[in-house]
């Protein structure tokens, strides 16, 4: 067995559970950490009926192992209206890094989850495509198209 298969995926209602330097890790994030936490404080729960309920759109679990340590962070949200999932953040402890297995692992449980839900497509921003390739994801038929107002004006077609 691996290392890797001991660990549980468990939904979390605040993000007091994810241990900060989970954060802390994840290349490229165009977000601070203090936001992260602060975004997941309001957006875990939702008001529904004078009664809060974990928010349907907006899903944050923890990957614990034998002894409930926290190892690693999914934060995935569904949108309503196409009923597709994007992954907006995934990051394990760096014991499990290597061979892909911390990939495998999350491509098993959010395939279990699209297909219990009845949602359609399966998103992931990725810096690395080629890695992801490997479990079943591929490359989208749209682009993702970036402005980034401190690189350019609008208008501006030199660069």
């Amino acid at each position: 067995m691996n290392k890797i298969d001991e660990l549980r995926f468990i939904r979390v209602f605040t993000p007091d559970h994810v241990p900060r330097y989970l954060v802390e890790q994840v290349r490229d994030r165009d977000y601070s950490v203090e936001d992260f936490f602060k975004y997941h404080q309001i957006n875990c729960l939702a008001q529904s009926d004078k009664e809060l309920k974990l928010n349907p759109f907006s899903h944050l679990y923890v990957l614990a192992d034998k002894e409930n340590m926290i190892k690693g962070v999914l934060w995935f949200s569904i949108d309503p209206l196409s009923k597709d999932i994007l992954i907006q953040t995934f990051s394990v402890d760096k014991e499990y890094w290597g061979k892909g297995l911390a990939v495998k692992k999350l491509s098993e449980h959010i395939k279990k989850i699209r297909k219990k839900a009845n949602l359609n497509k399966i998103y992931w921003v990725s810096n690395y495509p080629k890695h992801s390739e490997r479990y079943g994801f591929k490359r989208s038929k749209a682009v993702l198209m970036e402005y980034d107002p401190k690189k350019q004006d609008i208008g501006d077609n030199n660069g």
